[in-house]
């Protein structure tokens, strides 16, 4: 509905009044109260449209400040780091060449499968470890000292036409020189096969092949290194072993050969074999003469002669069976030598030990064989299947992919230090 003004009602109840028959000091009166009401009214009316567009924040102090505020944060937060940005890669910035190469580390055998290789498929964890080695190596001081000398990187990180955020102090230690070395060479392992990704980049085509060469050249070099030590080590452990084997056997022939002299016999089995020998004919002609004594005891006299000598010879054969049988069994005879039992078993330990040595001493002389073969051949080498070509374009710094980075990144941060600043406000007016 639309709202009368003040004026309009008092006139319309002195009309009224009118109509009613006041007379005239009443409807003075009447007027007069209708226009202090519509005063009252329209005073409140001004204050509260004054109020409703002036709105919040504006009517609290400090509000001036803090539209400066979020000005200049805008000006030094946003704009600032845009234009920066801007100005140096779009303008400044020197072009990056990236040269790639791509290769495995391989042994020269066919390498055994292990669990996890069963299992998962991915490489062996002698492949993954020689692999770490080479990565290892190329973000190396060792590397970097290396090529420095061959093909002097810091003049190739410190010319001239290089921008002066770009590039390389050639005064500083070589610590410093490591660390931008990592900047500017990237490697990864693309799993399961194990390929090795060499990603060089240089402020010209040229440089950048040519240090990515010098990578290889110097990894090659370095598993050669490794080849040749294993070789060595393989070599000079065998050489050893047989070297060990060749005493061990010369000790045990001495110890053997003591022992026959000692004991004056060559082979205890043969001497025992001997007596037994002995001892069994022996036996075989003292049954002869029992038997021949038995026969004649019938018609011949014990105290005749050829009865009392046949009756000597048998006991001295019993005596000589009893001295041969002392000596194979009993620890010593009676002229206190040895019995060929206790030899036996002394040289048998010893034949023994002589048989071992010279196994053993056969086995190392194999195994020198076998390790001076396989020194012949590479153990390990890196198969390079995609070698750093010339780059015709520059591939970094990525200059509208890094702007559109730092804008998005400073209206982030501006956007959070206003909201901040908001909320601190907020509650400090409460």
């Amino acid at each position: 509905m639309t709202e009368k003004m003040p004026a309009e009602i008092g006139a319309n109840d002195a009309s009224n009044r009118r109509s009613g028959g006041l007379n005239p000091r009443e409807r003075s009166q009447l007027i007069s109260e209708a226009l202090s009401d519509a005063a009252r009214r329209m005073r409140f009316s001004t204050r509260g449209r004054r109020s409703l567009s002036s709105g919040g924040f504006r009517a609290r102090p400090g509000q001036r400040a803090q539209q400066i505020f979020y000005l200049v944060s805008f000006v030094v937060m946003v704009a600032i780091p845009i234009l920066g940005a801007a100005v140096y890669y779009g303008l400044i910035a020197s072009d990056q060449y990236a040269a790639e190469a791509r290769f495995t580390v391989r042994g020269g055998a066919a390498p055994k499968l292990d669990s996890l290789a069963a299992l998962t498929g991915v490489p062996t964890m002698q492949i993954i470890q020689d692999t770490q080695i080479v990565i290892n190596f190329i973000e190396s001081r060792a590397i970097v000292e290396e090529l420095d000398q061959k093909i002097d990187l810091r003049h190739m990180f410190s010319r001239s036409g290089i921008d002066i955020f770009s590039r390389f102090n050639p005064k500083k230690p070589i610590e410093k020189l490591l660390r931008y070395w990592k900047t500017m060479v990237d490697t990864s392992v693309q799993m399961p096969s194990g390929i090795v990704v060499l990603t060089v980049r240089a402020f010209s085509p040229e440089d950048a092949t040519k240090i990515a060469d010098g990578i290889l050249d110097a990894s090659e070099k370095l598993i050669n290194d490794m080849n040749d030590r294993m070789r060595r080590d393989a070599v000079a452990l065998s050489e050893l072993e047989q070297q060990r084997a060749g005493e061990r056997l010369t000790q045990a022939r001495i110890a053997l050969e003591k022992a026959r002299n000692d004991e004056g016999m060559l082979s205890a089995e043969g001497t025992a074999d001997a007596v037994n020998n002995l001892i069994g004919a022996a036996r075989s002609d003292l049954l002869k003469m029992q038997q021949e004594f038995e026969t004649q005891k019938r018609n011949v006299s014990i105290n005749a002669p050829q009865m009392r000598y046949l009756q000597t010879r048998i006991n001295a054969t019993n005596e000589q069976i009893a001295l041969l049988q002392e000596k194979l069994t009993n620890t010593t005879d009676k002229d206190g030598a040895k019995a060929i039992s206790n030899v036996m078993s002394k040289l048998n330990h010893l034949e023994l030990d002589r048989q071992i040595s010279e196994k053993l001493y056969s086995s190392t002389v194999a195994a020198l064989e076998r390790a001076r073969l396989s020194s012949e051949s590479k153990t390990l080498y890196i198969n390079s299947f995609v070698l750093p070509v010339l780059p015709q374009e520059a591939k970094y710094p990525r200059r509208f992919l890094i702007i559109c980075g730092v804008a998005v990144a400073s209206l982030l941060f501006w956007g959070l230090l206003c909201g901040l600043t908001a909320l601190v406000r907020n509650n400090i007016a409460r």
